[in-house]
Order: structure tokens, then sequence, then C-alpha cells
């Protein structure tokens, strides 16, 4: 069985897409959003989404709360979120119990209190949310507002990685690659499926670690033909290492067809990307004209 068929084998396991969550108007992330113009139609939901939460519906304003916090649909203002979120946990919303978890552990729009973030988020992972276990366990692994507990964040990044949060994945993954915290000894296979999990789900870093794992082998067969396709991926989505470790293997030979011309590409992407390291290499491929 090829390597990349026995990893995602090995992910099964913490694959089960979460089921039982209503479909919801606007994703619940507070992400920042770049300013833009409302396309046609969110300022006239976010007056729809406003007229709800007056008129007691938890959901409106959780809603309202997401068009604030995300500057879609109505000026951005974390503060007027967070007091929506409020309403809406209150009302028994678990998702906007979570996004008012994360303001308060990062002290957007609302004075940073972590134990009460902990509090909130432990209410939204066990409603089924699960970036809210994710940002729970992140909780637990520095000991910010709860104590210290590698194992119980391990758990939650567990539940998150199940859920869809690629984050979690590359989290849990790099614990077990590395044997840190309650992963020990190394796990390298299992570890290697939480990458391609998360890769996956559209981390690029775990694209490169994934690929930083095949190329050389070791624990796992060496396979530099996956390693490229991994780097690939992750440069495709503006990683910088990815691009590096891409154009090593074209100026290698390594995975693919040897080509220089590439090789200079990638690492001159890779500079621009903030790879030093690119920055050399490039210089050493075409060095500058006297």
């Amino acid at each position: 069985m090829a390597i990349l068929a026995i990893v995602a084998s090995a992910a099964t396991g913490c694959a089960a897409a979460r089921a039982g969550s209503a479909v919801r108007p606007i994703a619940p992330s507070t992400t920042p959003a770049p300013a833009a113009v409302p396309a046609p139609g969110q300022e006239a939901a976010a007056a729809r989404y406003r007229q709800a939460c007056e008129s007691g519906q938890p959901l409106g304003c959780y809603n309202l709360g997401m068009v604030e916090a995300t500057g879609l649909g109505a000026p951005r203002d974390p503060a007027a979120a967070a007091r929506h979120f409020v309403k809406a946990c209150d009302g028994g919303d678990a998702p906007a119990c979570g996004e008012l978890g994360a303001l308060l552990a990062a002290g957007t729009g609302v004075e940073r209190d972590s134990a009460r973030a902990a509090a909130l988020l432990g209410k939204a992972c066990d409603g089924g949310e699960a970036p809210a276990c994710a940002r729970l366990g992140t909780l637990y692994a520095l000991g910010n507002g709860v104590p210290r507990d590698d194992a119980r964040a391990m758990a939650l990044d567990e539940r998150a990685c199940a859920g869809g949060v690629a984050q979690a994945c590359f989290d849990l993954a790099t614990a077990l690659a590395e044997g840190t915290g309650t992963a020990s000894p190394p796990d390298p296979l299992r570890a290697a499926a939480l990458y391609r999990r998360a890769c996956d789900l559209g981390s690029a870093p775990a694209c490169v670690s994934l690929g930083a794992a095949l190329e050389p082998g070791g624990p796992l067969p060496a396979d530099a033909a996956a390693a490229f396709a991994l780097y690939r991926r992750a440069c495709d989505l503006h990683d910088a290492e990815g691009c590096y470790r891409l154009g090593g293997l074209y100026e290698q030979g390594r995975g693919v067809a040897g080509d220089l011309a590439s090789a200079l590409a990638l690492y001159r992407q890779a500079c621009d990307l903030g790879k030093d390291q690119a920055c050399d290499d490039r210089a050493r491929l075409a060095p500058p004209n006297p």
C-alpha cells in the first residue's frame, strides 16, 4: 500500500464530520475581513438580523454580531459584536458563546478575560462547536484562564480536528511527531495522518510538515514525488517554506525533473514571501550583474 494511502487510512479515526448543526447564514469566524464595499443584499441582511435580534431571537443576535465582527454588511465594530454575542449566548446559542469566548480570550472589543473565555468556549464546545474546542485547547495548552493541562488540550484538539478545524489537526500532529506534552513516545504514522487531514483542510504548514517527513524518509518511507505534490499545494497557498522546498526539489531533480529556471522562480517567490534563505539561493542561482 502506498504511503499516502496508509496515511489516509490512519486518518479515518479523526475524520468524522460534525453532525446535527443547523445551517447558519454567516459562518462563525471573528477573523477581521478587509474593508470592502458590501455585496448586494448584505446591508439588507444586516438590517433583518438587527430586527430579529431586537425581537428577542438569539440567532438574529448571533448573525448581527457576525456582521459587526467581520464588517460584512455594516461597519466593523467588535465591541458591538460582543454585546450581541452576549445576548445570543444568554439565549442558548452555542456558536455565539464560542465567538464571545474568542473575543474575550484575545481582548478584541472587550477587556481580556481568559477565565470567562474558557467557560464560554467550554459551553460552546459542549454544544458541538469544533472551533470553540480548538480555542479552549489552546487555553489549556498555555494555562490561560485555566490550569495548564496538556492532556486536556490534546483531547480538545482531537474533538476539534474531528470537527474539521485544520489548526487543531496540525497542533495535534506536531505533538505526536515530536513526542511533546502527553504524546510520548512519538507516533510518526499517526502524526502523518493528522498532517494529511490538516493539509486537506487547507493548512499550508501541515502540507509542508508532511512533505518534510516524506522527502528524506526515516520513520516513514521516503517519497520525494509525494513531497513535491505537498510542497506544490503549500506554495499555491502562498506559503514561503512550501515554495522554497519546492524550488529545492527542482534544483536537485528529486521527485521531479531537474529545472533550474523553475527553481529560481520558486526561490524568488519564497524570497518575496519572506524566506531569507530563499533570497540567498536566488542570488546563488542568478547572481546580480557586475
